[in-house]
């Protein structure tokens, strides 16, 4: 079992980390085209597309591909949700709270899910309706939410703050079930062409593992290690696995590889340390966090 003060140690790392992000190494958001022919990757572009002394972190692509939702801070105060378009590279501010708002993500194309940090720490889902520019909570349930994905049957696993427990949360069907304690302070993911999620545990031995839960059966499974402990990977539309570490980018395609594949690395457009990682639907464009 993992001892009492690691434990009080990744709690208090969690607890002051939403409040210390000015004080961390400058995270800008680029946008590379990804070209790939058979198992050989080409990845160009580069564009840094935040740009702002401010945090810039937590990319998503919407679900048409045609633009990408990031939190960012540009007042030196709080957090709001920001969208930058593809075709013209116009920058829009979407939320505009004095709380902090981060991990926004495309919910049907009408309708935005984020996590909104309250004052008093509460944490929770948010939608916002792109037509009315109206929020709402999004989640009844009362443990503090801080990271989250839903599938198209409207379940969603949640990262439950402080407990670092994983639950399924299904609002219409009234669920919220345990799935595993933990869990760790990472995005869990929606696998391309299922209703599965994958997510990251820590074991009683200490070791870090990506699994997969299944919604229908409950059943969890092994799926690979993370590289390098990171906490930060995305799913390539194929099912490859895609995460960083320094400049470098890695892949995993639990059919083909024993371990964690070099593919590219960024170094020459700029990259210092890569973060967060997604790919749009279509595999055409990938967005990273660098910290610099």
């Amino acid at each position: 079992m993992m001892n009492r003060q690691l434990i009080l140690s990744l709690l208090l790392l969690l607890t002051l980390n939403s409040f210390t992000f000015a004080q961390q190494p400058n995270p800008e958001i680029f946008l590379f085209s990804i070209d790939k022919n058979a198992d050989k990757f080409t990845f160009s572009g580069g564009k840094n597309i935040s740009n702002s002394p401010g945090y810039d972190n937590q990319p998503s692509f919407t679900l048409d591909n045609r633009s990408i939702l990031f939190t960012s801070d540009r007042n030196s105060k709080n957090t709001n949700i920001y969208e930058y378009h593809l075709a013209d590279g116009k920058l829009e501010q979407i939320t505009t709270s004095e709380d902090n708002d981060y991990t926004a993500k495309d919910f049907d194309g009408k309708t935005l899910n984020f996590i909104r940090e309250g004052s008093d720490q509460t944490m929770t889902i948010f939608k916002y309706d792109r037509a009315t520019k109206q929020e709402s909570r999004a989640l009844k349930i009362k443990e503090p939410v801080a990271y989250y994905a839903y599938n198209t049957k409207g379940d969603a696993l949640v990262w439950v703050r402080y407990a670092f427990f994983i639950h399924w949360v299904n609002t219409e069907k009234n669920i919220n079930r345990f799935v595993t304690d933990y869990g760790q302070p990472s995005t869990p993911q929606l696998i391309p062409n299922t209703d599965n999620f994958s997510f990251i545990k820590r074991l009683p031995s200490d070791e870090l593992w990506i699994y997969e839960f299944n919604p229908g059966n409950q059943a969890i499974r092994p799926i690979v290690q993370p590289k390098d402990a990171k906490l930060t990977y995305c799913w390539l539309p194929d099912g490859t696995l895609l995460t960083g570490s320094g400049t470098k980018l890695f892949k995993f395609d639990e059919k083909t590889d024993k371990r964690w594949v070099e593919i590219m690395d960024l170094a020459s457009f700029g990259v210092k340390d890569i973060g967060r990682v997604a790919v749009s639907s279509d595999g055409k464009n990938l967005a990273l966090v660098s910290n610099q």
